[in-house]
């Protein structure tokens, strides 16, 4: 069979198929998304120029993407059917799993403010927080799709598994920053009135660790072994390598804050005088070293 680049005639057939149902999955989210939140998308976007609505909207479409790569590696199904059918379900699941893992995040990490009520009122730094939200959850399901080596359908039920580990090691990731937070702020307000607030800063530096350790989670990929014979032990392996990147993962992201921004006060800059620089910086260095640990170890 003539090839192309390794690419075959079926192949190619099979890529168009995935193609298309990728686009479907993007349209479809935008109905999903008006839906869930029972406005108009484009009303909120065009007509009233919601940025933080906008904001939030982009964070799904990113976090699909995100979660789409998870689902899109591996070898092609058997046949363009099954290709078709698996890519479209795992897809949907994919959507499903990103709400879920959002719903939680938002209700129990931050029970009281309602992000989405904020969101609708323009709210900026609850758009933040949700985008931080979406795309560590889309991160995180993106690596139980690559740890799980069994293909097709028979892999579902251990990437479900692995997802619900690792929505829960978030979970607790949040409500260190939530902890830390109190602890930190001399006035005695928690992070949800500074969302209420509106500090930009405050929401740039949540969202930013919050995807920071999302990535570090990911080097639980290359360091736990899929057992397909011994999914308990496998499942337990995971547990403790996405615990263990994460405790790094805060370690160096201390080390690393202390050293580069040695001498201020970022807790000061970000909360009180919501210096957006230093919050960017604070983010960013999250990301560095969640990405750096996910390139070094990660599958």
């Amino acid at each position: 069979m003539y090839q192309i680049n390794g690419l075959t005639a079926w192949s190619i057939q099979a890529l168009l198929i995935d193609f298309v149902i990728i686009v479907a999955l993007f349209v479809s989210l935008k109905f999903i998304k008006g839906w869930v939140s029972n406005l108009h998308a484009n009303d909120e976007i065009t007509e009233k120029d919601n940025f933080a609505f906008g904001l939030s909207f982009a964070g799904g479409l990113a976090g699909l993407a995100i979660v789409l790569t998870g689902v899109t590696s591996g070898a092609f199904a058997d046949s363009l059917l099954q290709e078709a059918t698996q890519m479209a379900g795992y897809g949907l699941i994919g959507i499903a799993l990103i709400k879920l893992g959002h719903f939680f995040q938002d209700k129990v990490a931050l029970q009281k403010v309602n992000l989405h009520d904020e969101i609708i009122k323009g709210n900026i730094t609850a758009a933040l927080i949700d985008f931080g939200h979406v795309i560590s959850v889309a991160i995180v399901i993106r690596s139980a799709l690559i740890w799980v080596l069994t293909e097709g359908w028979y892999g579902l039920p251990i990437v479900i598994a692995a997802f619900v580990i690792g929505n829960i090691c978030m979970l607790l990731i949040s409500q260190y920053r939530v902890q830390l937070y109190k602890r930190t702020n001399r006035n005695g307000d928690c992070l949800q009135q500074a969302i209420l607030d509106n500090n930009i800063a405050v929401g740039i530096r949540y969202a930013g660790f919050l995807i920071g350790s999302a990535l570090a989670l990911t080097a639980a990929t290359g360091i736990a072994p899929y057992l397909a014979d011994n999914i308990n032990s496998s499942l337990l392996f995971w547990t403790l390598s996405a615990l263990g990147s994460l405790v790094a993962f805060i370690v160096l992201h201390l080390v690393m804050i202390k050293v580069i921004l040695a001498g201020k006060d970022i807790s000061d800059e970000v909360n009180r005088q919501r210096n957006i620089g230093v919050a960017t910086i604070s983010a960013a260095i999250s990301f560095a070293v969640g990405m750096t640990m996910a390139t070094l170890l990660g599958a």
